[in-house]
């Protein structure tokens, strides 16, 4: 088993995807590592990956990436986004990249970046803006739109996947629209593009990608639904599933992306399923995991991304999977199948 390598430094956050990452350190002091051909780490694009951590001006309160496209929250509530922006989800006008972190507004309080994006305010508001073929902007057009779209309702959190957006209202109602054709807007009901459905009961957060989704309910319960062809809902077994599979224990979070899924339970233990396809289970292995895997030591947050996955265990940030960019942040580009810490 390799052995585990340094990350320096304490972080408060981190988001990984599509070999890139970025995390926010004490103080506020953000930063950015990996691919950077799109300008997606805030430097000038390169072919040549960065693999060593690399600071983005300003102090953040969170900066996540998409693996295309990147937005960060400044401490004062501006959201600037940054990076690939061919469907105006950068907020960019004119040309395919934002090439430094553009400001798109005030006020907001977590942002969910991506082909499409979307983001809340500080007054309970949803926006979404850029990719809309699928509905991803809830507003029925099935259209593009860089100028931000407000959703009906007021929103605690936005999360948006490819082709499909979920959220969580300040009641704990939570609903899903997009494309559905893996039941993972309305569970159990698979189907071409929804409007926005009503999930059944009281939801804490809810996440979704391009197979499935998954959320925690307000007692704690978590569930996923959707397609589980390669391991992503985590039912055990390679199938459709019918509904909710709901999971034993109770749990703070949950994410899911590109048919992998992680969580951590109460107890802080991080627990990881799905295609493992570059090692992003963590277990040492390449082999579909169809059900959750349990990963050494407590953990306070994970970050799933297409080719590996990161997360913070006592305030030292870790990652795992493809490193072929450098995403993993130890230094090198070798991948790893087990957590190696970054620095």
């Amino acid at each position: 088993m390799p052995r585990p390598e340094r990350l320096d430094g304490r972080w408060r956050q981190l988001s990984n995807a599509g070999g890139v990452s970025c995390g926010v350190r004490a103080r506020g002091r953000g930063f950015c590592w990996g691919r950077n051909e799109l300008g997606q780490i805030a430097r000038p694009i390169s072919g040549y990956p960065q693999p060593r951590p690399q600071r983005v001006a300003g102090r953040w309160r969170e900066i996540v990436t998409s693996g295309e496209t990147t937005c960060g929250i400044r401490t004062n509530g501006a959201l600037l986004c940054w990076g690939y922006d061919n469907h105006e989800q950068a907020g960019g006008i004119d040309g395919l990249y934002v090439l430094e972190p553009l400001r798109i507004g005030h006020g907001f309080v977590s942002v969910s970046p991506g082909i499409t994006t979307c983001a809340t305010k500080k007054d309970g508001s949803g926006w979404c803006w850029g990719w809309g073929l699928y509905n991803q902007l809830a507003n029925g057009a099935n259209t593009d739109s860089g100028d931000p779209q407000r959703i009906p309702g007021r929103w605690r959190s936005l999360r948006v996947g490819d082709t499909s957006g979920c959220g969580v209202r300040p009641s704990g109602c939570a609903a899903c629209w997009g494309k559905n054709t893996n039941g993972q807007v309305r569970p159990g009901a698979p189907s071409d593009v929804e409007g926005v459905s009503t999930l059944p009961g009281r939801w804490r957060e809810v996440d979704t990608s391009a197979s499935a989704s998954c959320g925690i309910t307000s007692r704690g319960r978590a569930a996923c639904w959707g397609w589980n062809g390669s391991g992503t809902v985590g039912s055990g077994a390679p199938d459709q599933v019918a509904g909710l599979h709901r999971f034993p224990g109770r749990w703070r979070v949950i994410s899911t992306e590109a048919n992998n899924t992680c969580g951590i339970r109460t107890d802080r233990r991080l627990w990881c399923w799905g295609s493992n396809e570059y090692g992003n289970v963590g277990n040492g292995s390449l082999e579909p995991s169809f059900s959750p895997y349990r990963l050494d030591g407590r953990w306070s947050s994970v970050s799933l991304a297409g080719t590996h996955t990161c997360g913070l265990r006592g305030g030292t940030a870790w990652c795992w999977g493809s490193g072929t960019a450098g995403q993993l942040g130890y230094g090198g580009r070798d991948d790893r199948l087990t957590p190696v810490r970054v620095g």
